[in-house]
């Protein structure tokens, strides 16, 4: 039994970075990245001795590396069973997209009566470009890329609170995408087009466009993941 979890572990969670800053970090990026990308489902047992073994650690840099995912909401530790990988329901996607609206719609405000200038605005630019190369090509993993655009405008915001709050709600949306990305997939070019509109109005300064163009795009993005949500759940109905 203990070697079928191991290789089910080798097999769905990467190595710890080496280049981690420190080893409960590198343990806690694995396991992360194993989450979003759906190769850890919602009810995935993380046993603390399968996985020190499989990290070659003891069960100590485990153990508070699952505390920081919980806390990141990806996992709940519930006592004396453990700890699991979170299933979020259409309720909780509705909540989560509830604090996203509210937060990033200021955020955006923010940012765009800022002002910031061009090396600030770049780093935006480029994810935008890295998402149109992304419908070009592969169009693989769609939903990180659009994250990867609203963190940056969060950072332009000056808020690290904030940036850090849409963090974790950010995460916890990626880790429904990453079982059905086909919605977001199918919407990527309105997604495209929505963030190149939303950096515009931020680097005009318009403060009223640039958040109304992000609750709707919020808004958009909502009906999306849950319709994959709700694709997902028929699926397995049909099964």
């Amino acid at each position: 039994m203990h070697n079928v979890v191991m290789t089910e572990l080798a097999d769905l969670v990467p190595a710890a970075s080496a280049t981690a800053p420190t080893l409960v970090e590198g343990i806690q990026t694995s396991l992360r990245s194993a989450i979003l990308k759906g190769s850890l489902p919602p009810g995935f047992r993380l046993r603390e001795i399968p996985l020190a073994a499989h990290f070659g650690v003891s069960t100590t840099p485990i153990r508070e590396a699952i505390r920081h995912l919980e806390h990141e909401g990806l996992v709940k530790i519930y006592p004396r069973r453990g700890a699991e990988v979170v299933a979020i329901s259409s309720a909780e996607i509705d909540h989560l997209y509830e604090v996203r609206t509210v937060l990033e719609c200021h955020a955006i405000r923010k940012a765009a009566e800022s002002a910031p200038d061009e090396a600030a605005l770049e780093p935006a630019r480029k994810v935008v470009r890295a998402q149109e190369r992304s419908s070009r090509q592969t169009r693989r993993r769609p939903a990180l890329v659009d994250a990867d655009f609203h963190r940056e405008m969060m950072m332009l915001a000056g808020n690290p609170l904030i940036a850090e709050l849409v963090e974790r709600a950010t995460r916890q949306i990626e880790s429904v995408q990453a079982r059905s990305d086909r919605a977001v997939v199918d919407g990527l070019a309105h997604a495209i087009e929505a963030h190149g509109a939303i950096l515009a109005a931020v680097e005009q300064g318009d403060p009223d466009r640039a958040e109304d163009l992000m609750r709707k795009h919020l808004a958009w993005a909502q009906d999306a993941v849950l319709q994959s949500v709700r694709a997902v759940k028929d699926a397995s109905s049909a099964e």
